[in-house]
């Protein structure tokens, strides 16, 4: 007698050690094949194939959810969080969510998708460029503090 179901496991157990909301949603993306399943050796193993199918498909869906609901502050905050295993840029981490909405979904949330990360990518590359100007930039000489007048 199991005492989670498969999706309760999956959730709990595998994507609980994924580091960030965008972070999972790559996972799960990363799970998905070619021919429309999700192949998780260990979860097919203990739950079965369809019950891992279900259970990772009912996932994928609320991670999306999830992810078009948030606001943008927190989701480039969780941007950081979401990359530091994986990937060398925040870049090329928001490059690979562009493939991770799940098969099928509808035309509007693949487009919000699309928009999320577009505006994610765009605001990523500013912070960068603001971040690299400023480093840039020589320190400012102190300026000695003038009494005020008439103190």
């Amino acid at each position: 007698m199991r005492l989670k179901s498969a999706r309760d496991d999956f959730e709990a157990n595998t994507l609980g050690a994924v580091p960030g909301l965008l972070g999972r949603l790559s996972y799960v993306a990363s799970l998905h094949s070619e021919n429309g399943t999700y192949d998780h050796w260990g979860l097919a193993k203990i739950y079965g194939s369809d019950a891992a199918q279900d259970a990772i498909r009912a996932s994928h869906r609320v991670l999306l959810s999830k992810v078009l609901k948030k606001p943008l502050g927190v989701l480039l905050t969780d941007v950081l969080d979401s990359c530091s295993n994986e990937h060398p840029t925040e870049k090329e981490f928001l490059a690979t969510l562009a493939q991770s909405s799940p098969k099928p979904v509808s035309p509007a949330a693949r487009a919000h998708l699309g928009s999320v990360l577009s505006a994610l990518s765009a605001l990523v590359e500013s912070r960068n460029s603001a971040n690299l100007r400023g480093a840039s930039q020589p320190p400012q000489p102190a300026q000695e503090s003038q009494p005020l007048a008439g103190i």
